[in-house]
């Protein structure tokens, strides 16, 4: 198991010439899976910024409390862990702060230092995009409080935030501070990046930047949700016309004669995806894969996520690729076969309805989950966040829960693991299989051929049948093979108890459909706050910062 960082908290004070004085407080459990003599910190990307005056608190092998290290002009990351011990430095030409964590175990290290530098004079305002934590290793709690020195006062009036990689709230508190929260942990390449900027004369800083501020701002604010994603000027202009063009058609020529130009308009559209060699190209590939005639697979294999199936499915297809309703309704499965919620019949509004019972509830994500257990988890939180005292998941009160504005950093955390990124090798190797188990569920009677009669793997078909939206079917014929497998199967019991057929595809629809929704509303909230007032924060976006480049135990 690697090390851990169970807390980190950083409060960092600017100074009226634009440096400030950080202080980090580490609370680490250190194991020897990835650490070997020392933890470091590394910064990249600084330009005119220095780290000064380093300082360094923390454990040392057979005394009590805090200990001042010794901070030594060059450190030497070749020597051993007892040399180490009780002293700290800066490596790679000032860019990483290191200390010798002193013996394995969880321990508490508190780092001061000064980063000269970091408000730079621009063109237009005074400010920075810094990312102040970004570490190899997860972060399970982690606070960044920016407050200033030297009588300066910050305000909505004079200061504009946004905050990027990571999904929470920077948000001013009842001191004048700026205080950066995750809402969970971070990982999976959670980030804490912060972009300030200052009306002029609020700082006198001694660096001046050598780009437009309204550039350096546009870097940042690119991938984020801050971005107003609307049809730009001339796409709109495009949209006008061709709809103008339509009605002069109309007035003009008549209905049928607009009909025909929109049929005319359809065949163009037709023929240019025919032309531009798509389809063949897509044929082709399927063809090299053997997607297109697959052998029977009968094994669900251990490597594969549902995501990245789902990214072979899309890259595969010829018009449109998989539903994420479709990958929701397998999770939902999934859960159900672990004994993680059950569905359940209960009066809703004088009528029996079908509902979600959330059976094993959690609070928080266990970070040692990996992959669709990962991915399962995250969905679990959300239907136990959602389900309110009773943890039963009634009509409606899931997308009553994602409209409220506090919820929303949860539902785009889970959205986001469903964006499938391409990977050719894993394509290359899974695509057959994949497509080959398809075409085995579709043919399941075959199943009786060779006796198998084991739940724990029936269940995994039933997940991925219901991740190639053929599950009804498929449960159909599990039946007819193996009748006593509805009395053994969580799966099956609860789609036996349910009222409503296709009950799995109505959940994970009514689930999608509300957390879209929320990120559709966050994001016009968002676009119309990228004047820097929102209280979000923004997974995406944050290019250009300076600062973060990784860190942990070596």
């Amino acid at each position: 198991m690697a090390s851990t960082v169970e807390r980190l908290d950083i409060k960092a004070v600017l100074q009226k010439d634009g440096s400030a004085r950080i202080e980090e407080r580490w609370d680490i459990d250190v194991n020897d899976d990835d650490a070997k003599t020392e933890w470091y910190v590394a910064h990249s990307g600084l330009g005119a910024m220095r780290i000064t005056q380093l300082e360094v608190e923390g454990y040392i092998p057979g005394r009590e409390g805090l200990q001042r290290y010794e901070t030594l002009r060059t450190w030497d990351i070749d020597a051993s862990r007892k040399e180490k011990a009780g002293k700290c430095g800066l490596n790679n030409n000032g860019t990483e702060i290191c200390w010798g964590f002193g013996d394995y175990g969880r321990h508490v290290y508190v780092v001061r230092y000064v980063l000269t530098g970091l408000v730079q004079a621009y063109d237009t305002h005074d400010g920075f995009n810094h990312c102040f934590v970004d570490m190899d290793c997860d972060v399970l709690n982690a606070q960044l409080v920016i407050s200033t020195g030297d009588s300066i006062l910050l305000s909505e009036a004079n200061t504009r935030r946004w905050a990027f990689g990571y999904e929470g709230r920077i948000e001013f508190d009842a001191d004048s501070n700026i205080v950066a929260t995750p809402n969970g942990p971070l990982d999976s390449g959670g980030r804490i990046i912060v972009m300030l900027e200052f009306d002029k004369g609020v700082f006198q800083p001694q660096v001046k930047a050598s780009e437009p501020w309204a550039d350096r701002k546009q870097r940042a604010l690119d991938g984020s949700d801050f971005v107003d994603d609307d049809l730009t000027f001339w796409e709109w202009v495009f949209i006008i016309v061709m709809l103008l063009v339509c009605i002069l058609f109309y007035i003009l020529l008549g209905p049928i004669t607009t009909l025909l130009a929109s049929c005319m308009y359809l065949v163009i559209i037709a023929a240019w995806w025919i032309f531009s060699l798509s389809p063949l190209r897509t044929y082709l590939k399927r063809k090299r894969l053997g997607v297109n005639k697959p052998n029977y697979w009968r094994d669900v294999m251990p490597e594969w996520s549902l995501v990245s199936n789902k990214m072979v499915v899309d890259e595969l297809s010829y018009f449109w690729g998989m539903d994420d309703e479709k990958v929701i309704g397998a999770l939902l499965l999934r859960l159900i076969s672990q004994g993680d919620v059950s569905i359940v019949q209960q009066e809703y509004k004088k009528k029996m309805r079908d509902m979600l019972s959330i059976d094993k509830p959690i609070d928080a994500i266990d970070l040692s989950k990996k992959g669709d257990a990962r991915l399962c988890q995250h969905l679990l939180r959300l239907l136990t966040l959602a389900s309110g005292s009773d943890h039963v998941l009634q009509p409606d009160e899931f997308k009553t829960w994602c409209k409220q504005k506090s919820n929303y950093s949860y539902v785009k955390g889970f959205m986001d693991l469903l964006k499938p990124k391409s990977d050719k090798a894993y394509m290359e190797k899974h695509a057959a299989q994949i497509y080959g188990l398809k075409s085995f569920l579709k043919d399941f009677t075959l199943m009786n051929e060779r006796g198998v009669k084991e739940v724990r793997l029936w269940d995994k078909y039933m997940v991925y049948a219901e991740f190639f939206g053929i599950s009804d079917t498929v449960r159909k014929q599990m039946k007819e093979i193996w009748p006593e497998y509805s009395e053994l199967s969580l799966v099956t019991k609860s789609l036996d108890t349910a009222q409503e057929g296709g009950i799995i595809y109505m959940f994970s629809d009514a689930i999608y459909t509300s957390t879209s929704s929320a990120i559709e509303r966050a994001a016009s909230r968002a676009s119309a706050s990228n004047s820097g007032y929102s209280s979000w924060s923004s997974f995406g976006g944050g290019g250009g910062s300076s600062g973060g480049g990784g860190g942990g135990g070596r």
